[in-house]
């Protein structure tokens, strides 16, 4: 936590705010938010959860970038050195005379991953009822039952054996 606290530029805040965000996410040291949240994300998928929520994943580094720089202006702010910061400079936007939070400029996840659709069908993937069918989409090994290689609607192995 000093490190973050006397934190002399830019690049040393946003260095320690990601450090501090990794050790409550138990992360592995230098291993980066986004790796860790890489890793927490397919984790879940394959324990075979319904659903990842985005909310119990660790913060992309982007938005722990600016989480970081508006955490460091506050504790100054609080602690009376402001040191005449600009609020911009530190994850701030000013909108009619009102300081708002800028929470990051990428998603959360890349969009493919975002429209993964997954079943959780108990026999065999044959009906509409099958979010993957439904959807057009051919079951995977993130389903949680079949895992996209014992039901009907699983992708057809071509043979490249030229005996025939």
């Amino acid at each position: 936590m000093a490190k973050f606290i006397d934190a002399t530029d830019v690049d040393k805040i946003v260095k320690a705010g990601e450090e501090i965000m990794s050790e409550m996410y138990n992360g592995i040291p230098h291993e980066g938010l986004d790796l860790l949240r890489y890793r927490k994300f397919t984790s879940k998928v394959i324990t075979g959860n319904i659903y990842v929520h985005v909310h119990t994943l660790p913060p992309t580094s982007d938005s722990t970038r600016y989480h970081s720089l508006r955490t460091y202006f506050q504790c100054n702010i609080w602690s009376g050195q402001d040191n005449n910061l600009c609020p911009s400079d530190f994850g701030w936007i000013e909108k009619k005379d009102m300081l708002l939070p800028l929470k990051g400029t990428l998603p959360p996840a890349p969009d493919k991953l975002l429209k993964i659709i997954r079943c959780t069908c108990k026999t065999n993937c044959d009906t509409r009822r099958c979010s993957c069918r439904k959807y057009g989409l051919c079951c995977t090994i993130g389903c949680a039952e079949c895992k996209g290689s014992s039901c009907s609607n699983t992708t057809p192995i071509v043979s490249t054996d030229d005996s025939e």
